[in-house]
């Protein structure tokens, strides 16, 4: 089994951002800013699903290109992803808004996961985590994809 795992420097274990009780909940209106995040999120899985990997990285967070060059992203997303397409319909299984994420610097993020319909009946789980990025938006700065078991 592949796993695409892109670990931002700031980003600890994923285990422990789903895992943890995530501080930094605060008062804002999290429903409208979970939505502004999915749409970011929606919009930059529908770039890699139609294999336009350098566009991808080109419209992910600073911190995302920082921690890893385009080629490097492009090969990763080959090889974890290449065996499973094409991805299908996607199911939000997940939400999760927080300004402190564990292992992370003070923000604005989104914790999305996916159950994902994948080549062969099979699915999978995608972990999206934008992160508002200055004037750019909300801009994808990791993502993880396994097969669900």
């Amino acid at each position: 089994m592949k796993v695409l795992s892109l670990r931002m420097p700031f980003v600890g274990s994923l285990l422990a951002l789903c895992s943890s009780a995530l501080v930094g909940q605060t008062p804002v209106d999290t429903a409208a800013t979970v939505a502004a995040a999915e749409q970011a999120a929606q919009a930059w899985l529908a770039i890699v699903d139609k294999g336009d990997i350098a566009k991808s990285w080109d419209e992910a967070a600073v911190a995302f290109q920082l921690a890893v060059t385009q080629e490097k992203w492009e090969q990763a997303v080959k090889s974890a992803r290449g065996p499973l397409e094409p991805f299908g319909a996607r199911r939000r299984v997940m939400a999760r808004y927080t300004t402190e994420p564990p292992n992370a610097p003070p923000g604005k993020y989104v914790l999305l996961q996916y159950n994902t319909k994948v080549s062969g009946g099979r699915h999978v789980v995608e972990t999206v985590v934008p992160v508002l990025d200055g004037k750019r938006g909300w801009r994808v700065s990791g993502y993880w994809v396994r097969l669900e078991q």
